[in-house]
């Protein structure tokens, strides 16, 4: 494993401490330790660490789940979260930021190893797919990994319901949520494989088995009426079986 430069956040002394000796164990540089989201700032000024060790519920105004998001929006460097246990609010939070790891304590130096090897990894794959071209998903089987800030986001392309074009960027709208990547409309048809995807207009693709209602123009999917070009609405009624 590489040498690896980390900065801990944690407000309980004994266990930064442990957890200081056990990463100096990996061969890893502890840079510091702060105890709080505010002192973690304040020691990114100082510093540049490779990684991050933040635990979720720390004292003071800025908790782990605030910090993270100012690292992944300013700084975007590769965090881990590490807690003994949470409320469902704040896990969801957490979640919501895009972590590359978690560490649920008590832990020892082969969870601490495991989990930094697979956030390193996920952060390189990161790194490599970044940049200014827009980047089309990313498919395996019949999963797509989006790109959404510092992560890639599992879905099941037959869940996606919908994907509407808006600049430089595109909206894809799955049967419960929503996401928006930096591609073009045009990358994320050529990755799409599944057979019922149609383009409709111009600024969107639908998902053929999702369509609740067609009217002259339009298509309706899960409540979001979508235009559709006179160009393409009879190979739209072609795709469909009607009685």
């Amino acid at each position: 494993m590489e040498n690896l430069k980390i900065l801990i956040v944690e407000d309980e002394p004994m266990i930064a401490e442990s957890l200081a000796e056990m990463l100096e164990l990996m061969d890893h540089t502890v840079l510091s330790v702060a105890e709080s989201g505010e002192e973690a700032v304040m020691q990114l000024m100082e510093h540049e660490p490779d990684l991050m060790l933040l635990d979720i519920q720390l004292r003071g105004k800025m908790d782990g789940v605030e910090l993270a998001r100012l690292i992944r929006q300013k700084y975007h460097l590769p965090f881990i979260f590490t807690t003994a246990y949470a409320d469902e609010e704040t896990l969801n939070r957490a979640k919501a930021e895009g972590p590359y790891g978690y560490i649920v304590k008590p832990y020892g130096v082969k969870d601490i190893m495991a989990a930094i090897e697979v956030a390193m990894s996920n952060y390189r794959l990161f790194q490599e797919i970044q940049g200014k071209e827009p980047v089309a998903p990313m498919l395996l089987n019949d999963h797509l990994y989006l790109k959404v800030d510092q992560r890639l986001v599992k879905i099941r392309q037959g869940d996606i319901a919908y994907a509407e074009a808006k600049g430089d960027y595109v909206l894809i709208k799955t049967l419960n949520e929503s996401f928006i990547i930096y591609s073009t409309l045009k990358k994320v048809v050529d990755k799409l494989e599944a057979p019922n995807f149609l383009q409709v207009h111009r600024s969107f693709l639908v998902n053929l088995d999702h369509i609740q209602d067609i009217e002259e123009t339009t298509v309706s999917i899960i409540g979001k009426v979508i235009p559709v070009s006179r160009a393409n609405r009879s190979e739209l009624l072609s795709r469909i079986r009607t009685l």
